[in-house]
C-alpha cells in the first residue's frame, strides 16, 4: 500500500516537497506548476511553427492583395478624391480576395515544397 502512494507523489518543481501528482498548486510554495512546466514534443513544435508561418503568410497575401488594388483603384481613377475613394474600394475587394487566396496557398502548400 505503501508503494502505490509513494508512486502518486512527486517531487515540486520549484520547491522541492514530495505533493501529490494531481495537485493544482503546491502548499508549500504555492507554485502553480509544481510538476514543473510544459514541455512540448517535436512534432508539437514542428506543428507550431508551421502554424505560424501559415499566419504571416496569410498576412502576407492579405497586405499585398489590398496593397495592389489600393494601388490599381489610385491609377485607374479619374483623380483626386474619386480616385482615393477607387484606391479604397479596390483595397477592400483586394482583401476580400487575399484571405481565401492564402487560405488556398496554406492547403496547397504541401505540393510546392
Amino acid at each position: 500500500m505503501n508503494k502505490s502512494l509513494r508512486r502518486e507523489l512527486v517531487a515540486c518543481h520549484d520547491c522541492g516537497q514530495e505533493i501529490s501528482s494531481s495537485a493544482a498548486s503546491c502548499p508549500r510554495c504555492g507554485s502553480t506548476e509544481p510538476i514543473g512546466p510544459y514541455v512540448h514534443s517535436r512534432q508539437e513544435l514542428r506543428k507550431l511553427r508551421v502554424e505560424a508561418a501559415n499566419d504571416r503568410r496569410l498576412v502576407i497575401v492579405t497586405l499585398a492583395c489590398c496593397g495592389l488594388g489600393f494601388v490599381y483603384g489610385g491609377v485607374m481613377g479619374p483623380g483626386g478624391a474619386a480616385s482615393i475613394w477607387g484606391g479604397f474600394a479596390y483595397g477592400f475587394v483586394g482583401a476580400v480576395i487575399g484571405v481565401p487566396a492564402a487560405f488556398i496557398i496554406n492547403l496547397t502548400r504541401h505540393l510546392f515544397e
